[in-house]
């Protein structure tokens, strides 16, 4: 019933797209009009214009300014965009960004940071501000690939920056390197026990040196990462609205959270949600719930599902504001496989689909839309078997699932996933380590990791996102990345033939996110009866040189009607700004955003 609805909503608001100016709901008063900008619409209909008019959180005209204008009351807000890039907001399909908000004030980000010599010099500042019962730590949002140098640093420059204050850096889950003082603190010594899949580098005398490598299980990485000092209730709501302004900073306007290890629902959930209840989460935001528990997945979503709906929106404010949508991103532990292009492909374990069947069969009977990490293309093949066999019993019906990551997924299983009306969410990894794969599986290989042109060309369902926090919360990393093809070090990754045009790849981080949560009727479009969800761009991305794409910033983010971010000439158009940053040592004083230089 919810996706006939969808239809028969999506089907109006097309056809008041071909209407006139005043939109669906004919001429009127309208809260907020944007005009003098170039529009960038994915309206079949009305792909450009130049005006957009908002009444009570909706898209209620777009076209020409002279025809906008006449929605103009008298307490109208009137925006001149000054010839201003205007786009669909960008909706990240698969990040971490509610467990993220929890450390973010803790964390120092190398986001852009173009050498290795100024990381550490940040490390060093950053240990000279930091209490003696706190780490520096560095978490994501970097590559080794982006230094000039091409490397990540050793535990003595991380001794040598921080001698008095213990480090942790993390590259994704490939490697941590801790100084001296970061081994003292967790402990680690010769004697120290070694999960499976993991292994610690020790010097010629048998002591640890400060390496950890994921090989290639990064389960130790969580168990560490989780041992360093919680932030304070108050720490965890203020990174949480550091974060989220950050986010809507780069023209975000929705997000989808695939939870996270050590992100147990409804548990860890309480800063998020409580700051939804106070309206203080400025994006929308759809979230999966996440399995903690290694063999007992099937009791957990069996004790979710039966106390909760999917598709429910907690949100009192506003539409699809905070919605449990489903299962995912791990649902069974043992059908996992590691993203860490490091190591060797890891392999699921045996017996995978005798657990996973049952636990899939119980989401379709439920309706609960599902979400399944899957790296390889060799895992795909199993995990689609599952899939196709619990089809025959339970029928899908339409029922949304997809596969996360999907990098080397091939052509057959393309076909498989299509037949079963699955989708793929794709993100920016191979922009952090496309060098790492290259150097494993070699450059023809790489060409078509991810194999975007084939998804689109098969007409299965494909949106873009990050997976940040450990990758960056930056987009237009990504919307390079798949227009250019070219990783952080400037290699060429992606084949000439698998990268997409412009237009296609921001429809597909707008519009083609948006089916992983059910709402392409409802968002991704600039058309009457669309939520206004949209930003103004700092550059024109269809038009810079394409090098110039990755420093692009939103000067206007702007969700159900109402301005969520504003710089320069629009900074006053914000109804809300977030708090002084806590604590006063944090990172963020110093290192706020993307490094551009």
């Amino acid at each position: 019933m919810k996706l006939l609805l969808n239809a028969v909503i999506g089907f109006a608001c097309m056809a008041a797209g071909m209407g006139s100016a005043a939109g669906s709901d004919g001429a009127g008063v309208a809260d907020l009009i944007v005009y003098n900008a170039s529009i960038t619409t994915f309206s079949e209909s009305q792909p450009d214009a130049e005006a957009i008019a908002v009444r009570s959180g909706k898209i209620v005209a777009v076209g020409s300014n002279e025809a906008i204008l006449k929605q103009k009351g008298p307490a109208t807000t009137v925006v001149d965009a000054k010839g201003r890039r205007l786009i669909p907001g960008l909706n990240d399909s698969h990040s971490h960004y509610l467990r993220g908000g929890l450390s973010f004030n803790y964390e120092l980000r190398w986001d852009g940071v173009s050498t290795l010599r100024k990381a550490l010099a940040l490390i060093r500042q950053q240990a000279a501000r930091t209490p003696a019962d706190q780490w520096v730590r560095v978490v994501g949002g970097f590559t080794p690939w982006q230094f000039k140098e091409r490397r990540m640093p050793t535990p003595d420059e991380l001794t040598a920056a921080s001698p008095q204050r213990p480090v942790f850096v993390q590259y994704f889950y490939s490697v941590i390197v801790l100084n001296r003082k970061g081994l003292e603190a967790l402990g680690i010594d010769r004697n120290t026990p070694v999960p499976d899949g993991t292994t610690i580098e020790k010097d010629a005398a048998g002591n640890p040196t400060g390496n950890i490598y994921a090989t290639p299980s990064p389960t130790l990485f969580y168990s560490l990462l989780g041992r360093l000092p919680k932030a304070t209730q108050a720490e965890a709501e203020n990174g949480t609205r550091q974060l989220f302004n950050t986010l809507a900073r780069y023209g975000l306007t929705s997000v989808i959270d695939a939870g996270g290890g050590s992100f147990n629902y409804p548990d860890d959930y309480g800063v998020p949600v409580a700051m939804m209840k106070a309206g203080q989460l400025p994006l929308r935001v759809s979230f999966n719930l996440f399995t903690q528990h290694p063999g007992k997945e099937l009791e957990d979503y069996e004790n979710w599902i039966r106390d909760n709906q999917a598709g429910t929106n907690l949100d009192t404010h506003r539409e699809h504001g905070f919605e449990l949508e489903g299962a995912g991103e791990w649902v069974l532990w043992k059908a996992g496989d590691y993203e860490n292009f490091r190591a060797a492909r890891p392999s699921q374990d045996a017996g995978m689909e005798q657990s996973l069947e049952p636990i899939l069969s119980l989401f379709v009977k439920n309706r609960w839309p599902f979400r399944i990490h899957a790296t390889y293309d060799e895992s795909i093949s199993r995990l689609l078997t599952v899939i196709e066999t619990v089809n025959t019993t339970s029928p899908l019906n339409g029922l949304r699932w997809s596969f996360e990551h999907a990098e080397t997924l091939r052509p057959a299983n393309i076909t498989r996933i299509k037949a079963l009306g699955g989708g793929v969410a794709v993100q920016d990894r191979l922009y952090f380590l496309g060098d790492d794969f290259i150097q494993r599986y070699g450059a023809d290989q790489a060409g078509h990791s991810p194999p975007l042109r084939q998804l689109l060309d098969a007409g299965v369902p494909l949106g873009m996102g990050t997976d940040a926090t450990r990758s960056s919360f930056n987009p237009w990393l990504g919307l390079y990345f798949l227009v250019t093809g070219r990783t952080a070090s400037g290699a060429t990754l992606l084949a000439a033939d698998n990268r997409l045009s412009r237009e296609e790849a921001l429809k597909i981080y707008s519009l083609g996110s948006a089916w992983f949560s059910q709402e392409e009727n409802k968002k991704g479009r600039i058309q009457p009866g669309q939520f206004a969800d949209f930003a103004l761009l700092s550059k024109d991305y269809l038009r810079v040189p394409a090098e110039q794409i990755k420093s692009i910033e939103s000067v206007l983010t702007v969700v159900g009607g109402k301005p969520v971010y504003a710089s320069g000439p629009y900074k006053k158009l914000a109804a809300d700004t977030p708090p002084e940053v806590i604590p006063s040592w944090s990172p963020l004083k110093s290192t706020p955003g993307f490094h551009t230089q």
